[in-house]
């Protein structure tokens, strides 16, 4: 229902939008035809070039991109790595890996206007730049506010007002987030000043109800703030309010407006709700002139209006909303369907037209509280929403049209000589952090739905362009292709969502309130007490004790070996849908019980929120992708069968397999390990690590409800050095599935080769060992997406990853400003106990580990450049995110794992040299690379002997079946955990050959 103001102001319900009869349809639509018509004739008398006109460099890029996929793919990757292109040689470079074709050559379209002789590198690079930068100014104002106060002054002449934005993304580190904050206050200033000396201009600067500032800012509010965390919802409402409200509070005393604009999805509710919260602030409750963008595009912009307008009653003061499709179509699709969430954008583009008419109709029913400025280059939005403000009876100085600067010029000067107040997006900004909004228009100019597009490149007819988009109207769906795969990967929780960061905080609650529970073992479904137990302490609040854990003797190893060998009988003939159900059930069980699992991991294990919440899910996966690979696998594959002779590829299950597994992924890595084994037929003795045996007893109750039979997985928490020793030399133990440290799985793989008397078989082992991580960034390297993807895989769980990056190695040309805004970005991390969801890093897992880490630190310093380390709290097992710099490639700081926050920083020449110093480590596990050159990406794919390549990305987070993981060298021994081979591991192939011929006869294969 749409709600609209009575006599009395308060919001009553009406009929639903302005279709309400057949009747009041068909005048209504003849009038916006009418009134798109009336546009269309009036703008082919307006002058200047259009951005489609193929007369200019511009307009050929854009032909050509609507025309060929491929071009228009590579010309946004070269505009936007183009900044960072430092000689000619480095933009023919790049010129030709993205578009040569044909021998070599370029396509014709880099040889418009610039003679046959500008393919030479120097002229061509020259010519290029020359062209993209007029590009650029198409859309960018000046890249100083002084440099853009001329223009927004000559548009103010040619009958069009600004709202003037900041060009930028969300900013990196704290530094550059209060940077922005006074380059938004200098704007503000500085245009108020030059202001006071503009004349008054009726149409600009008056509505309906009066005067109006003449000084329009519209502000990002992820430039205000480089922290910015959902999970912590208050504090960084907090925070970003009070970056923001001293921008408004000038705003008000200087008479001018802001505008809050709206960015990615994930950040829409922390806008509206620092948009609200300021507000209502005594000061700021009765000044008339603060906005908020609405995207149309997403599904649930109607709703979000509806509570703005009961907001601004309650307020007391209208609120205005600048009404537009929305520009991160591209991205919300993709993030949704990489993260498995509902696509919160409408994937039908004529959803978002008729959802853009809706909003508008009901800010006009609502425009006592809600002014509104339609922001769109759809004649037919904005004539629709014209003839709905004059069906309202409201004046044309009422509402506004808001357009971006470069685009459509002719719509708005036809608009303008109309008598309607037209507002131009103004950018202001380098060219540099311009790109990405240049991007986005060059996205928009030629998408195949581009109205624009539609109108002056391909001439569609009026008509057609001025229709009902209700009509024919088929909804399309939110749910991600990705969730209607036979496998898909769990969905991470969005703590963005007010129910989920609810449900985790209290989990945690409850979980605290059941610490110190005794863990006992479990061996053939018997829980066993001892009397030799180890205490496990919240490494973030070391006085609080998590659980008290039983330990196990050899006597119990042997106990659980007879346990596992004599259920091996039962279990290895067990059908294939059986062992397959238990994992299933399982999976439903780690769902079900998500929150608390989550939540025993940040108290067990010091796992900020996200850390944990991804473990869970990385579990789940497993159960589920291994059930259904063991499905799989069963059928067998005939092999060479001939006439006469059948083959039969199959496999049987080993045996008892031990499973030790690491602390870092408490969950994940144990089910990853147990499930294996026990869907292929094997049974196990699960040996978790002493650091997480809590999780590790859930663990092993969920086994025992999702059906798992006695002694199949027995569990036997234990100190390693003495009941994993013991179990490795086991002659009963057929299998050794071990991660850990690389000393440790040396030795374990030494151990298993020693056969011992009465042993019948050779243990096989999959060991899964450490790694010495580097990402490369290339000269060409995006610095804001290296920087952010560094930072994570660096930091992120205090680097107690074997996929965390340790090793930074950064081509020489980028290096110092790389460094710098590296250290502001690790300045900015929130080290705090893992309980806190403002937390970026919690605590080293226990105390050992943080004097271990400690004294590398200090180590260190005696042979490196010590560029940052952080404070931490007091209490707990913390250690400070640290950066080296001028590291030596040779050094142990460069060459041995460290396992925690410590980042090492090496300058090289170039990138064969880089390669060089990542390959010259022990390891092989994961790496990465940050690069824009196709060329060099390819170099890095053939050369960078890692298991896990990453390339413009972080190096950690590897996912089920998308992201097999696993490494060689000394970081690994077997298959890749997640991948389609990796359970053969757990079972001995058969080949059975039968001669079926007998007689001279055979039956048919």
């Amino acid at each position: 229902m749409d709600l609209t103001p009575s006599t009395t102001g308060s919001l009553t319900p009406m009929s639903n939008n302005h279709m309400s009869s057949p009747e009041h349809t068909h005048l209504f639509e003849s009038k916006v035809l009418e009134k798109g018509q009336l546009i269309f004739s009036k703008m082919g008398e307006q002058s200047g070039p259009s951005i489609f006109n193929s007369d200019w460099w511009y307009g050929r890029i854009m032909d050509w991109s609507m025309k060929n996929v491929e071009f228009k793919t590579n010309m946004f990757r070269f505009v936007d790595v183009f900044p960072y292109l430092n000689s000619g040689a480095e933009v023919t470079r790049h010129l030709k890996e993205y578009f040569a074709e044909n021998g070599g050559e370029l396509p014709p379209v880099f040889n418009f206007g610039m003679g046959v002789s500008s393919l030479a590198p120097g002229l061509l690079s020259r010519a290029i730049k020359k062209n993209i930068v007029q590009m650029a100014k198409m859309f960018i104002t000046g890249e100083t506010p002084e440099e853009a106060l001329p223009k927004l002054k000559k548009a103010r002449k040619q009958n069009l007002c600004f709202t003037a934005d900041l060009l930028g993304e969300a900013t990196l580190s704290e530094k550059e987030a209060l940077e922005y904050q006074t380059r938004y206050r200098e704007l503000l200033v500085g245009l108020v000043k030059d202001a006071k000396s503009w004349s008054h201009h009726s149409l600009l600067d008056e509505d309906d109800r009066g005067p109006i500032p003449k000084v329009n800012v519209s502000v990002k509010l992820t430039s205000l703030y480089s922290q910015i965390n959902a999970k912590a919802w208050d504090e960084t409402v907090n925070t970003l309010a009070d970056r923001l409200r001293p921008l408004l509070l000038l705003a008000k005393e200087n008479f001018v407006f802001v505008n809050v604009d709206m960015e990615q999805y994930d950040h829409k509710d922390l806008t509206l709700a620092v948009f609200k919260k300021l507000l209502l602030e005594p000061e700021l409750r009765d000044y008339p002139h603060f906005g908020i963008v609405i995207q149309a595009y997403l599904r649930d912009s109607l709703a979000d209006l509806h509570e703005l307008a009961t907001f601004a009653k309650e307020r007391g003061t209208a609120v205005t909303v600048r009404l537009v499709k929305g520009a991160y179509w591209d991205f919300e699709t993709i993030h949704a369907e990489q993260q498995g969430w509902p696509i919160p954008v409408y994937t039908n583009k004529k959803e978002s037209d008729k959802n853009f008419e809706d909003c508008a109709q009901f800010a006009i029913n609502n425009i006592q509280h809600v002014r509104l400025a339609i922001g769109s280059h759809n004649v037919r939005s904005i004539s629709a929403a014209l003839i709905m403000a004059e069906e309202a009876g409201l004046s044309k100085n009422a509402i506004e049209v808001q357009m971006l600067y470069g685009m459509a010029d002719s719509i708005k000067k036809t608009l303008a000589n109309e008598g309607y107040r037209v507002r131009e997006y103004a950018t202001i900004g380098e060219l540099i952090p311009g790109m990405a909004y240049l991007v986005r228009r060059l996205l928009e100019n030629t998408s195949n739905e581009s109205f624009l597009r539609s109108k002056f490149s391909e001439n569609i007819p009026t008509e057609k362009l001025m229709q009902n988009p209700g009509l024919g109207l088929e909804p399309s769906s939110n749910q991600p292709k990705t969730l209607s795969r036979a496998f898909h990967n769990n969905p991470f929780t969005d703590f963005a969502i007010h129910s989920e960061r609810q449900k985790m905080e209290t989990a945690l609650r409850d979980v605290q309130s059941t610490m110190g529970q005794t863990h006992p073992l479990v061996i053939d479904h018997k829980n066993i007490n001892t009397e030799r137990t180890i205490d496990r302490y919240n490494p973030s609040h070391p006085d609080q004790l998590v659980g008290r854990i039983c330990l196990a003797s050899n006597e119990h190893a042997d106990l659980s070996v007879t346990s596992a060998r004599t259920a091996f009988t039962a279990w290895k003939k067990a059908s294939v849908n059986t062992r397959t159900q238990v994992l299933k059930n399982l999976a439903d069980i780690l769902e079900r019980d998500r929150y608390t699992l989550a939540a025993t991991q940040v108290i067990e294990c010091g796992k900020p929120w996200s850390e944990a919440d991804g473990d869970i899910a990385e579990a789940i996966d497993f159960c589920r992708y291994y059930a259904a690979e063991m499905l799989r696998i069963a059928k067998g594959d005939r092999t060479g069968s001939v006439p006469g002779e059948s083959n039969w590829l199959h496999y049987q299950p080993i045996g008892v397999t031990l499973v030790i597994a690491p602390w870092n992924f408490p969950l994940a890595i144990l089910t990853g390990m147990v499930t294996a084994a026990v869907v292929t037929g094997n049974t196990v003795i699960m040996k978790p690590a002493e650091q997480s045996s809590v999780t590790a007893s859930l663990l092993m109750s969920a086994l025992k409800e999702a059906g798992c039979p006695a002694g199949v997985v027995n569990y036997l928490p234990g100190i390693g050095e003495e009941v994993g020793e013991y179990l490795t030399g086991h002659k009963d133990v057929d299998l050794i599935a071990f991660t850990g440290s690389k000393a440790v799985g040396l030795h374990i793989v030494n151990k298993a080769g020693q056969i011992v008397l009465g042993q019948r078989h050779v243990k096989r082992c999959i060991i899964e060992m450490g790694g010495k991580n580097a990402i490369i960034l290339d000269s060409d390297a995006d610095l804001d997406e290296a920087i952010h993807g560094v930072v994570y895989s660096a930091f992120g769980f205090q680097g107690q990853k074997c996929s965390a990056c340790s090793r930074v190695i950064v081509l020489e040309s980028i290096y110092d400003r790389f460094v710098e805004r590296l250290v502001e970005a690790v300045k900015s991390i929130r080290v705090l106990p893992a309980d806190n969801p403002a937390a970026f890093m919690g605590p080293v897992i226990d105390e050992e580990a943080q004097r271990k880490i400690l004294g590398i630190i200090e180590e260190s310093k005696a042979t490196a450049t010590l560029a940052y380390q952080g404070d931490v709290p007091k209490e707990g097992f913390f250690v400070p995110p640290t950066v080296f710099t001028d590291v030596d490639p040779h050094s142990s700081l460069a060459q041995e794992e460290i396992f925690g926050p410590v980042l090492a920083v090496i300058k090289v020449k170039d990138l064969e040299t880089a390669l060089q110093v990542a390959n010259d480590v022990e390891y092989g596990l994961t790496g990465g690379v940050y690069s824009r050159s196709p060329a060099n990406i390819e170099l890095v794919k053939e050369e960078f002997n890692v298991g896990n390549l990453y390339i413009n990305r972080g190096i950690t987070g590897a996912l089920v079946q998308r992201h097999p993981f696993g490494g060689f060298k000394m970081s690994g021994l077997g298959s890749k955990t997640g991948s389609p081979d990796y359970l053969l591991h757990f079972m001995h192939p058969r080949n059975i050959c039968e001669n079926t011929m007998r007689r001279g006869f055979a039956p048919d294969a």
